[in-house]
């Protein structure tokens, strides 16, 4: 009986401490890369600003993502530690999921990329007019990036029409937040190998 009240407990104590680092999961990682890459002229303030942005998917040590807060800057080799969060938590996430859909079904060239990077952007951070790379204060300079300008409005045109991907949000104070759609080890699976764990010390005794 004592070892059963003692093995609850234990369980107990287990699924708390899974569900606390469950509530504030974090991930290391290092921004490696940008591949497959493509340098966009766009704007992000209006025009106050121009330059070329190295656009695409963004390769980390154990994933690749999209950038959804491009008003926070990240450099090559940059170390930093994410909080996990509920995808819900981000704002137009559903129709995130669905343009990062759209790019894991498409050719996944250069310029897909670049334009489900810039589409992205769109939605999370244009103020001033209907989605559209071509105008308000997120925009592409054409006729320099007018390809991707157009290839970003036909994903955002067609965005319905994608199957969405199932997205995990990334978020730190300091840099850019991102979306990812490879698998992120979910702190449940550590309650998994406690509980197995105690079931064998169970069995020995």
């Amino acid at each position: 009986m004592k070892t059963t009240k003692v093995l609850i407990c234990a369980i107990s104590v287990a699924s708390a401490v899974v569900a606390a680092k469950a509530s504030a999961q974090e991930l290391s990682t290092t921004l490696i890369e940008i591949t497959p890459v493509l340098t966009v002229r766009g704007t992000l303030d209006n025009g106050s600003f121009v330059q070329g942005y190295p656009s695409g998917v963004m390769h980390f040590t154990g994933f690749d993502a999209f950038c959804v807060e491009p008003t926070e800057d990240l450099s090559y080799g940059e170390s930093l530690v994410y909080q996990v969060q509920d995808v819900s938590r981000l704002a137009n996430f559903d129709q995130i999921a669905h343009l990062v859909g759209g790019y894991l079904h498409s050719g996944q060239t250069a310029q897909d990329a670049a334009a489900v990077h810039w589409a992205i952007w769109e939605i999370t951070t244009e103020t001033l007019c209907p989605p559209s790379l071509l105008d308000g204060n997120v925009r592409l300079i054409t006729p320099d990036s007018q390809a991707t300008a157009d290839l970003a409005n036909h994903y955002l045109l067609n965005i319905n029409s994608y199957a969405p991907a199932d997205l995990t949000y990334l978020t730190n104070a300091g840099g850019q937040d991102v979306v990812t759609w490879n698998v992120i080890p979910e702190p449940g699976s550590l309650g998994l190998v406690a509980f197995s764990t105690l079931l064998l010390l169970r069995r020995r005794r």
